[in-house]
């Protein structure tokens, strides 16, 4: 091992002799930075995830509403030509269960009764998916994002849409037969 040359002093020394004279700062100030970009990162990725997750929710409901029309020969709720409102609002009850029963029928995810039925991941803090039955033949499904908002899905022409006057991601389909 080399010896140190004579006056040199170890570079921890040096370091805790000058730490006072704000040569850590930028390093301090640099680390700041790389934590808050981290934290700003993973919650635009859970937003990222969380829209993900509502968009298989719509597509597994657009999937049971299909399996219900090939059933009844029209969307629920069948007795209505036209119908429209959030799917898991209180008085929805009923078209949620027709919903329901399809998804449970057509779909082996949601055959065991213990699996929920799709409902926004931030069901306290976000509107539920948004059915819209324009006919017994087209249906559009909506919901809204937190990483791509864009509000394009206007409800007002729906008389149960008072609370939320447009969504930012839907599905539209229509039955040719």
């Amino acid at each position: 091992m080399t010896q140190p040359k004579a006056g040199s002093r170890h570079p921890l020394l040096r370091w805790r002799e000058n730490r006072g004279r704000g040569e850590l700062l930028p390093t301090v100030i640099a680390l700041i930075l790389v934590a808050v970009g981290g934290v700003l990162l993973l919650n635009r990725a859970d937003a990222q995830a969380r829209d993900t997750t509502r968009k298989h929710h719509l597509e597994d409901i657009e999937q049971a509403l299909y399996a219900a029309r090939n059933i009844h020969g029209t969307y629920p709720p069948y007795q209505e030509a036209t119908w429209c409102g959030e799917i898991s609002a209180p008085g929805n009850e009923a078209v949620r269960a027709q919903i329901e029963q399809a998804l449970r029928a057509q779909n082996e995810k949601y055959a065991n009764p213990g699996k929920p039925f799709p409902i926004d991941p931030l069901k306290d803090q976000s509107p539920d998916y948004f059915y819209w039955k324009r006919s017994p033949s087209v249906f559009e499904l909506y919901a809204m994002l937190e990483a791509d908002t864009t509000g394009e899905r206007a409800t007002s022409r729906c008389g149960n849409s008072a609370s939320h006057p447009a969504y930012d991601y839907g599905l539209t389909s229509l039955w040719r037969p």
